[in-house]
């Protein structure tokens, strides 16, 4: 009964009570505001009147009997220990069990008859405190039937909530499983991307100290492109001015030789001329000479060998016609060549 109301209802030692036999509802546990007012008040109480002086047996079971008649309430070790400002709890659970006792004794002698009260009234009360408790145990049960259906609802929530953690910590398991693989993954690609960073860094120095020296060696053949294209330039303009050289006296030398060929051949011509000339008045002469019938051996002997003579003086100017040509030949193949390389170096 610690912690519970008394089935008999809220009566002092001395009134009428319902057997034992009758059943209560669930006991509602009171108000904590008591601890502060009519605890307070008891200890007071118990204190003006000297109860102080005495043991603390007597005083534990004097605060039961104050207690119950003051809150209708089974009388506990935490209710009475803050009205006597004792902490003794094996004293004062043997003071309440003393009064529980007491109280037990004196509702079977009294039968349930309360001095100086009327039957009828007692049985009027009996019957109200009977349909009370009716009324209570109907509300009790409704309330029970409630909080059981409600806790059939909740343990079925429960069991949903369950399976349902149950099927998220296995996402969560999987997921993170998933993630520790991917994580895994991305450090594995962050070291590859690491190191495809680093060997490109120093792909890339490599790559501008080359660019440097290649630009150093682009400077240098730009400068000696250009110091080159000065001296082509300069070479062009010399050649430019040689070839006009060249071409000026290349028609001198032309105008030369064909004045020198032109005199040669007017002097062949005038030599070949008078060969004839004298060909033909040797042949007159031989011809005389012949017609003279050969008069003296000695003068045709003569003839003879200066026919000879002329005939090889005449073989030699035509050779010399001959070389003479041929140089002339000779040069103009060559001012040919020359005027030809000269139109291929302008082109």
């Amino acid at each position: 009964m610690n912690g519970k109301s008394c089935d008999y209802g809220v009566v002092s030692a001395h009134d009428s009570a319902v057997p034992p036999s009758s059943p209560s509802p669930r006991w509602t546990k009171p108000s904590p505001s008591w601890k502060k007012s009519t605890a307070e008040e008891l200890k007071d109480t118990f204190h003006r009147f000297g109860h102080a002086k005495k043991s603390t047996y007597t005083r534990a079971y004097e605060a039961c009997e104050a207690f119950f008649a003051e809150t209708g309430q089974m009388p506990t070790i935490d209710t009475i220990r803050p009205i006597i400002g004792v902490n003794s709890p094996s004293t004062i659970s043997s003071a309440i069990k003393a009064w529980k006792n007491a109280l037990s004794q004196t509702i079977k002698k009294d039968q349930g008859v309360l001095p100086g009260v009327p039957a009828c009234l007692t049985d009027t009360v009996n019957s109200l405190w009977q349909q009370a408790l009716t009324e209570a145990r109907r509300i009790f049960n409704e309330r029970y039937d409630e909080l059981q259906a409600q806790q059939t609802t909740l343990a079925a929530k429960e069991e949903i909530l369950n399976e349902e953690s149950a099927r998220i910590q296995q996402l969560l398991h999987l997921s993170e499983q998933k993630f520790q693989d991917e994580i895994a993954y991305l450090k594995k690609e962050i070291e590859r991307l690491t190191s495809d960073s680093r060997l490109l860094t120093e792909q890339t120095e490599r790559y501008r100290s080359l660019a440097t020296e290649v630009e150093k060696e682009n400077a240098v053949i730009k400068e000696t492109i250009k110091q080159e294209q000065d001296k082509v330039q300069r070479l062009e303009i010399q050649y430019d001015k040689e070839h006009d050289w060249a071409l000026m006296r290349i028609e001198e030398e032309k105008d030369h030789h064909r004045q020198q060929t032109q005199q040669e051949m007017l002097r062949l011509q005038g030599e070949t001329t008078r060969s004839k000339q004298n060909l033909d008045l040797l042949q007159a002469k031989f011809d005389r000479m012949l017609k003279q019938n050969n008069a003296n051996r000695d003068s045709i002997s003569e003839l003879e060998r200066s026919i000879s003579d002329e005939k090889l003086t005449m073989a030699k100017l035509t050779l010399n016609e001959a070389k003479l040509q041929k140089e002339l030949n000779n040069k103009t193949e060559r001012i040919r060549t020359l005027l030809n390389k000269t139109n291929k170096k302008r082109g």
